[in-house]
């Protein structure tokens, strides 16, 4: 990394992380605990420690105050926190020895468990060339020079944790598993990965993001939310109407501006029910479902380029027949 505003991809899934250059939050046997391991924070607001003259360590939690990742590398690469760093030297890189030690560290911090695999044969990546070790609660991706792999030039590691998600596509590389969500890979155990429905919305235990970008990470079935609604991709801000419809059934018609949007997602879900009705949208914008029972249903209207929209819809028989759905799409910036 070479800025410490450290960028995430927060899925449509997870606890969102406590981003350091905003603030840190952990708990306190956490803050103890790596007080005792590394000594004071060069700053605690962003949960930086120092790990030896050249090399630091950014210890990224969650919003309950829980470790899931570890950033370790020298300062040159994070000159937003440390502008007189210089360049990054190419001699910069701590020994295998020191790499382990700094390991069981981390995992006074939180358990990382035996080495199940690895390390990976090493890949391109924009750090350089970068391997990966599988531990049994956690993932090490390691940045290693050019020609000593006894070496380390700089290392994440990602806690697993079970989060919910509608995986999209499964990964085998190199005898270690990933899980696409929403166009980033994660880190799977290899039992884990045995049991994912793709694209249903479920509760996975996996580690990441990754930070080398494995090719392919797109959508190979369409991805449900825990409604059983499309997920639109890319993902974006949904609206939501607050006040419900009224209407004697389930028809109307899907537009931005005055022009109607063809082949826009409408999709309900009766209170109650597990089963969700679909439509697409006509040349017109236009969509209907019969024979639908009354009641009180969530809606989803998604077509790529627009903004989702939700809300809610009664469908009363007694009804105005002249009253249809109109949904108003907003285009996504």
């Amino acid at each position: 990394m070479r800025s410490n505003s450290r960028m995430f991809s927060v899925v449509a899934v997870l606890a969102l992380a406590c981003i350091p250059r905003f603030s840190f939050c952990a708990s306190g046997s956490v803050l103890d605990r790596a007080a005792q391991l590394f000594g004071q924070p060069l700053n605690a607001e962003h949960g930086v420690y120092r790990l030896n003259e050249t090399y630091v360590l950014w210890l990224i939690n969650d919003r309950n105050g829980d470790l899931f990742e570890v950033d370790v590398g020298p300062k040159s690469y994070y000159t937003d926190e440390f502008p007189n760093s210089g360049k990054h030297s190419k001699e910069e890189s701590l020994s295998e020895n020191e790499y382990e030690q700094t390991i069981q560290k981390i995992s006074e911090l939180r358990e990382i468990g035996k080495l199940r695999g690895g390390p990976t044969h090493a890949v391109s990546s924009h750090f350089g060339l970068m391997n990966t070790e599988r531990y049994e609660r956690a993932f090490v991706e390691r940045v290693v020079p050019t020609g000593n792999g006894n070496r380390v030039v700089k290392f994440n590691v990602y806690f697993l944790g079970y989060r919910a998600a509608s995986p999209e596509q499964i990964l085998n590389v190199d005898s270690q598993s990933l899980v696409c969500i929403n166009e980033v890979w994660y880190y799977l155990p290899p039992e884990e990965a045995r049991r994912i429905k793709l694209g249903k919305w479920q509760t996975l235990q996996f580690a990441g993001p990754a930070l080398w970008k494995y090719p392919g990470c797109v959508r190979t079935t369409a991805v449900r939310d825990a409604d059983g609604f499309t997920i639109e991709q890319p993902q974006s801000m949904t609206v939501v109407i607050s006040d419900p419809y009224t209407v004697s059934e389930l028809s109307g018609r899907v537009v931005v501006g005055e022009s109607p949007v063809e082949a826009a997602n409408v999709e309900f879900l009766r209170m109650g029910s597990k089963k969700v009705l679909r439509a697409r949208t006509d040349s017109s914008g236009g969509f209907r479902l019969s024979r639908v029972p009354d009641g009180t249903y969530k809606f989803k209207v998604t077509e790529n380029g627009f903004r989702a929209l939700r809300g809610t819809v009664i469908v009363n028989k007694s009804a105005p027949r002249k009253e249809e759905l109109v949904f108003v799409m907003e285009v996504r910036t």
